[in-house]
């Protein structure tokens, strides 16, 4: 107790000052009020006097020895002992503060700290009832991140400071020192349309099973993890790729990327028939990605908090460029599943806190999403043949909390049918990738190729010459 009344002490003559200052000078108002609450203040008379000018400031008008006296006179609920004395003496003593942006600094640390004290107390006294302990993690968590992010940055900017910074990154593009601004996908295409995965945007790749989502995710993440590597032998740096899979193992994942990057196949039937070349060629690829700075985090039982923590946790030593989340639809809540369940409400909770994630660490998260069977439904000759945002399944926050919603689907050939398709067993089929929504450019479709056997896309047709594991070669 004697270590926080000497802190409160401390900070005391430090909030007074402050006052002081804003009383006598209105052009730091707004970067205090910005940055402070009265409830960041330890002395509740200062706190009494900053709530003033904070209403004083919203109504527009001066701020000021008298207009912040006048308006606690007509607020009796604000009234404090010799308001009207410690008004006037705080006024009459000011003395200007040189570093006045760092005693606004030290009067939040210290309010954070006060919250941090308070909140220890509280999970002490918690009686953790292990029935719902997923719950309060999750309760506590979000407390936990709500005080440490409780300090603010000057988000607020003039048209003319924006409108210069905004100048020198369109130079930056314009003279090809960065061609694209996101995260590379490695497909040109769809890179023209997006400039790349876009830091702090939410993106969804939804489709039916069986299209090919992880066999596209997987090489979106590994063309990032090679613009990376590419990036750290000119500068140093620690920039890597994020996966969370929940529905494959690491090792079916490192199956599947390597199978891409040598183009053999390697499903279980051919793994011991492989030639001499088809086994150096795998050995190659191991080479390549072992290089790679891809992360994988294959817990089938992850939960929204897991992946909100690891990813803070991962971005204090790296820059992430690009998390997947494979995928949404076997994320787990905080709330254990009883008749009250909601799945849509936990829906929207995933797609809001992904979001959230996304802004707060300035990174692109992509997830994987399922559609609803009413697609299927629907008539191939109808014009509604494409999947629609509204086939999103579980919840419409999906589609409003995402910068960029695509849909992959089978392009048929007019003169087959489906299933007939299906029976063709070709080891290359056409997807079509739709950007059905994109907050920042344009939507619109690209036609890809699928080579299932070995899972890789092209934007150009995989011819083989004599079998999927010779011919390697995109015409």
């Amino acid at each position: 107790m004697a270590n926080v009344i000497t802190n409160n002490q401390l900070i005391d003559p430090i909030e007074r000052e402050l006052i002081s200052e804003i009383l006598n000078d209105s052009s730091i108002v707004e970067e205090a009020i910005l940055k402070l609450e009265p409830g960041d203040f330890v002395n509740k008379q200062m706190a009494a006097i900053f709530h003033a000018v904070v209403q004083l400031h919203r109504e527009a008008k001066t701020i000021s020895e008298h207009t912040v006296l006048n308006y606690i006179s007509n607020h009796k609920e604000m009234h404090f002992d010799d308001y009207e004395l410690v008004i006037r003496t705080l006024a009459n003593k000011f003395v200007s503060i040189t570093d006045f942006e760092d005693q606004v600094d030290l009067i939040k640390n210290a309010s954070i700290k006060r919250q941090l004290n308070e909140f220890a107390g509280e999970i002490i006294n918690t009686d953790m009832d292990i029935t719902k302990f997923n719950e309060l993690l999750f309760e506590f968590q979000n407390k936990m991140s709500t005080i440490t992010s409780a300090k603010r940055s000057n988000k607020i900017a003039s048209i003319a400071s924006i409108a210069q910074d905004y100048s020198k990154d369109l130079q930056k593009v314009m003279s090809h020192d960065e061609e694209i601004t996101g995260t590379p996908s490695g497909f040109s295409l769809i890179d023209a349309k997006t400039n790349g995965f876009q830091p702090g945007d939410l993106i969804i790749l939804a489709a039916r099973p069986g299209i090919g989502k992880t066999a596209l995710a997987l090489n979106f993440l590994v063309n990032a993890a090679k613009d990376c590597k590419e990036r750290s032998e000119k500068t140093p740096n620690n920039e890597i790729v994020l996966m969370f899979s929940m529905e494959m193992s690491s090792k079916e994942l490192c199956n599947r990327i390597v199978s891409s990057e040598s183009m053999v196949e390697l499903s279980p039937s051919k793994r011991g028939s492989l030639t001499n070349i088809d086994y150096q060629s795998v050995n190659n690829a191991i080479d390549t990605i072992s290089e790679l700075p891809i992360y994988i985090d294959d817990d089938s039982a992850l939960t929204i908090m897991d992946i909100q923590a690891k990813i803070k946790q991962i971005a204090l030593t790296h820059k992430i460029r690009l998390v997947i989340v494979d995928y949404l639809g076997l994320l787990k809540g905080p709330t254990i599943r009883g008749n009250n369940y909601n799945r849509q409400a936990e829906v929207a909770m995933f797609s809001r806190t992904l979001k959230q994630v996304a802004r707060l660490n300035n990174i692109p998260i992509l997830v994987l999403a399922q559609l609803n069977r009413n697609m299927e439904q629907r008539s191939k000759k109808s014009e509604n043949v494409r999947p629609l945002l509204s086939d999103l399944r579980d919840s419409g926050a999906i589609e409003q909390d995402a910068d960029i919603v695509t849909f992959m689907s089978k392009i048929v050939p007019e003169e087959l049918d489906e299933e007939e398709n299906n029976q063709k067993e070709s080891p290359t089929i056409q997807i079509e990738y739709n950007i059905a929504k994109n907050r920042k450019g344009p939507t619109g479709s690209i036609n890809l190729d699928f080579i299932r056997t070995i899972s890789r896309f092209a934007e150009k047709r995989y011819v083989p010459s004599k079998g999927i594991n010779e011919g390697k070669t995109f015409n």
